[in-house]
């Protein structure tokens, strides 16, 4: 699993901005901070309406320039608009990541990093090739209490075992936020992959799982994004239970002195003076009679919901906080990868000897390991260590 929302800077998106304009067929004049961009007759982009248009690399245009000059920089919409089309043009690829890119930089298991033996040399064979898919996917986690919170995140996935490749995401993404470097020249892309096809619905199956792996990838981010809307939920129906728990003291002293008005009343009603204040009076009273019974259902209503512990609003309040978690693939690229045994010279000293396991280019070892002398499993925890001149384990000692 691995994290590719990288950092981005001015300097890499020049850089990759110039590489995609150029792939498209544009001339473009750097003058400065300002770029002068003129497209072929034939490209249709979205970003501009105009075949030739400026650039401005440091968000600085002229008021008479706003409608006429696109600002690139990390954060300008029209930024968003270039990565958006140039995603959307090329969404699926295809390469063979052969020993040749590794340079001999193989990933070493956690049984030899924990040794103290030292690894003389490696050597790789490979004996077959297998297929994974590299799905770059979005992850939008949404609430209520938070703004809209999305990751980008790539994973390679086997599409036969589906077994995840953290080691070939890795090289993946890090050569793919490097516009032209060298790596592509080692590259097998193109007419001799062509042979390389999957079925449709293994490819979606592939590409689901890497969905699900991508979830799982940001787990703890996600569940840091629950956490902070259960708050806000939580702070919430504790507002509401304080507010309904107010109305009920202020109904209940309302109705009590409506209570006694009555009773004022009642007495006014019996040494009235005249008949017409005594209408009056009979009239206040039931008009205060109606208001009275009226807060009394009212309450009855509020001392109902208090004691089923507000349980209705606070489903409401919950499920309006829960967040939703929507994936979707951006781009995926179909892999090749040289599958084989590496061999490792360990040793200590003037001592050396060789092991071998099964190997996978960016995947690293690929089944778990016995010593060759005891049969113990070899882990960070019993790592090789050279034994009487022998290569054994730490459970050799």
């Amino acid at each position: 699993m691995t994290d590719v929302t990288h950092a981005v800077t001015q300097s890499a998106l020049e850089a990759f901005t110039r590489e995609y304009l150029n792939d498209l067929g544009a001339a473009i004049r750097e003058n400065g901070n300002r770029w002068h961009v003129r497209l072929p007759t034939h490209v249709d982009v979205g970003f501009s309406d105009r075949s030739e248009f400026e650039i401005a690399l440091d968000g600085e245009i002229r008021e008479e320039e706003e409608n006429s000059v696109c600002v690139l920089t990390p954060e300008s919409g029209f930024t968003q608009q270039l990565l958006d089309e140039a995603a959307a043009m090329a969404t699926a690829g295809q390469l063979a990541l052969t020993n040749s890119m590794t340079d001999g930089d193989y990933r070493y298991p956690p049984w030899i990093m924990e040794s103290d033996a030292e690894v003389v040399d490696a050597r790789f064979s490979p004996y077959y090739d297998r297929t994974a898919i590299c799905v770059f996917v979005r992850i939008d986690v949404e609430t209520v209490s938070e703004y809209q919170t999305q990751f980008l995140e790539a994973v390679t996935v086997d599409v036969e075992s589906k077994d995840q490749l953290p080691g070939v995401t890795e090289i993946l993404v890090d050569e793919f936020f490097s516009p032209k470097s060298g790596w592509r020249d080692d590259v097998t892309v193109g007419s001799e992959q062509s042979d390389v096809t999957i079925a449709p619905e293994k490819l979606a199956d592939t590409i689901a799982t890497g969905q699900k792996v991508a979830v799982e990838g940001v787990q703890e981010e996600i569940d840091e994004i629950r956490q902070s809307a259960s708050r806000a939920a939580d702070s919430e129906f504790e507002e509401y239970r304080q507010l309904q728990e107010q109305r009920i003291n202020d109904h209940r002293n309302e109705i009590d002195s409506l209570s006694n008005r009555l009773q004022n009343l009642s007495t006014d009603v019996d040494s009235a003076d005249s008949q017409q204040q005594r209408v009056k009076a009979l009239e206040k009273r039931q008009e205060l009679k109606a208001e009275k019974e009226d807060l009394e259902a009212e309450l009855e209503e509020l001392l109902e919901e208090k004691e089923q512990g507000y349980a209705q609003k606070q489903r409401e309040i919950y499920r309006r906080h829960a967040i939703e978690v929507n994936t979707k693939p951006i781009a995926f690229t179909l892999v090749t990868y040289e599958r084989g045994e590496i061999e490792f010279t360990v040793g200590d000293g003037d001592r050396t000897d060789i092991m071998r396991a099964p190997y996978a280019i960016g995947a690293g070892i690929t089944d778990e390991v016995d010593c060759e002398s005891c049969d113990s499993r070899l882990s960070a925890e019993n790592p090789v260590s050279i034994v009487a001149g022998r290569l054994g384990c730490q459970n050799c000692r």
